[in-house]
């Protein structure tokens, strides 16, 4: 039995933490001290070892990384659990990457320790039971036989009765399945993102293992494969009952009771979906497509629940789901970044398009794609760069047949809308502080010439509209505030200089008419011309006749 546990470390508090939990709640490890330097070299080929402990607060991250690829390539399927005080920027990523089994912070948490702990006593249970089923297949020849006679009877390859007949007996069938079940892992993706597509497969055929050596104690006949990466489909015989509700109680019953035994070995919850019970073999791929259907009505409903064919409706699949005006809407509302709208024509959408439930699932992403599409395309339009908008559709694409429930979808659609109008927003901005920039030096040039808004906006080429609401937004005044507010700082500069009268200077900044000129420079500063100039000049020391007009 694989029960040594490894801590490679010299810190006591995690010496006598993991000997305290081990004695106290009877985990039955067996748990040796080693220098966490020097463990590689002491014999870890060892088939005993449940997990090692590694303190790497000592080691350099040279050295830590050098003996965490070591540690994988000598003993690949041995737990490493990595202890340390302190985690650098993507540090705990990286390790989980080159398969680390857990990373722990010290100090380390008693109860942190605690579910470690009962999770790799599970995992020695587990692989306890398919040393066994090995042991009973030692070149798994059978395996594959019985892998190709689900293949066929699933999907309905085999038509003759008798080459059915001959091929169940040669897997050691005594008798033809005639139910289908599939299962599928709840959360299953999101449980296990950072874990690498070979470690997913090992976990899902550890429970693919766990569920039809479980199903053996209650039927005589069970054949299990898998069907999708997290996702796996079984096959029964139910013995004769005498009406079509007795097959389904009874089935329903053993997946229910299935569905238990998976949670409490494994920690994952599971939906089943069931299919009608079948009086003819070669019909047993209708029953495994009857699971299949059941099944879909999970992104309807609750996850960890049992669903047979009969107890749902047919899905209707209606093609008005998909609103042409609604989607348009939003695609134009998103290509000029209009955040207001954006939010009020979403909610419209959405309101259409998950509001339903009796829609296919598969036929809902097909047109969450074709929606995507629509608004990428709008993205693009709207100025944002066509390499960003691809890879952000890729990435949520790529995601999209993973989505579980209708919440995760709505979710799902709307982090990538505002993803998508986050680029357009700052494209936007980008272009239209050009825009001002290149205004403002505009009028900096012509401001004494009488200049008009849609002078400048045509030299922008943009509408006098849009640009008087661009140029307030980014300057805090409109176009004739701005032009006065120009004018005035040129004539309190001039002001400075004696050699300029009040006169002379109204006519430099564009006004013809001296008189207007102060009453204008009154209103935004408060003082005349004069006044002004006497309040900064005066406490320079220049004498009184200097600074009169």
């Amino acid at each position: 039995m694989r029960n040594l546990l490894i801590l490679a470390t010299h810190d006591l508090n995690i010496i006598n933490l993991v000997h305290q939990l081990n004695n106290d709640f009877k985990f039955g490890f067996t748990v040796e001290v080693r220098d966490n330097r020097t463990f590689l070299k002491e014999g870890l080929a060892l088939k005993n070892i449940a997990a090692v402990f590694l303190d790497v607060d000592e080691i350099t991250t040279k050295t830590e990384e050098f003996v965490c690829r070591q540690f994988k390539k000598n003993n690949p399927a041995l737990p490493l659990v990595i202890m340390k005080s302190h985690y650098h920027n993507n540090e705990v990523r990286n390790l989980f990457k080159n398969g680390v089994f857990d990373c722990l912070s010290k100090p380390l948490e008693k109860e942190i320790v605690y579910q470690l702990l009962q999770e790799l006593k599970k995992s020695v249970q587990q692989s306890i039971q398919i040393h066994r089923q090995k042991q009973d297949d030692p070149l798994q020849i059978m395996s594959s036989l019985r892998l190709s006679v689900i293949y066929n009877l699933l999907y309905g390859n085999i038509q003759n009765p008798k080459d059915i007949w001959d091929q169940c007996q040669l897997v050691g069938l005594s008798a033809v399945p005639n139910i289908a079940m599939t299962v599928q892992i709840d959360e299953f993706f999101a449980l296990n993102k950072d874990k690498s597509k070979q470690l997913q497969d090992s976990i899902r055929n550890e429970i693919i293992t766990i569920t039809r050596l479980f199903l053996k104690g209650e039927l005589d006949e069970v054949l299990a494969m898998g069907t999708g990466a997290d996702k796996f489909a079984i096959l029964f015989s139910l013995p004769l009952l005498s009406s079509k509700a007795e097959y389904k109680q009874r089935a329903k019953s053993l997946a229910e009771k299935t569905k238990e035994y998976i949670k409490e070995s494994t920690g994952y919850s599971v939906t089943i979906g069931i299919g009608n019970h079948c009086e003819d073999v070669r019909s047993l791929y209708v029953s495994y497509q009857e699971a299949l259907y059941a099944q879909k009505y999970k992104f309807f409903g609750k996850k960890d629940t049992v669903i047979h064919i009969d107890d749902v409706e047919p899905f209707t699949n209606e093609v008005y789901l998909l609103q042409n005006q609604d989607v348009a809407t939003l695609a134009s509302k998103l290509m000029v970044a209009d955040i207001a709208a954006l939010k009020e024509n979403m909610k419209n959408l959405f309101n259409e398009l998950f509001s339903k439930q009796k829609v296919d699932p598969e036929v809902l992403k097909l047109q969450i794609s074709e929606i995507s599409t629509v608004l990428a395309r709008a993205a693009i339009n709207g100025g944002a760069s066509m390499k960003e908008i691809h890879s952000i559709l890729l990435d949520y694409t790529k995601d999209l047949n993973t989505i579980e429930n209708l919440a995760e979808m709505e979710q799902w659609l709307e982090n990538m809308i505002y993803r998508f109008t986050d680029l357009v927003f700052s494209k936007k901005n980008e272009y239209s502080l050009k825009s001002v920039q290149r205004a403002m030096a505009y009028i900096e040039k012509e401001y004494l010439n009488p200049i008009t808004l849609e002078d400048v906006a045509n030299y922008v080429h943009l509408s006098p509209t849009y640009f008087s609401r661009l140029f307030k937004s980014a300057t805090g005044k409109n176009f004739v505030e701005y032009i006065t507010y120009l004018r005035i700082e040129k004539a309190k500069a001039l002001l400075m200089d004696l050699n300029y009268t009040v006169y002379q200077i109204a006519s430099e900044v564009g006004y013809s008419n001296s008189h207007y000129f102060s009453r204008v420079f009154k209103t935004i500063v408060g003082k005349t011309p004069s006044d002004y100039r006497n309040s900064i000049l005066e406490p320079i020391g220049l004498p009184a006749e200097k600074v009169s007009n």
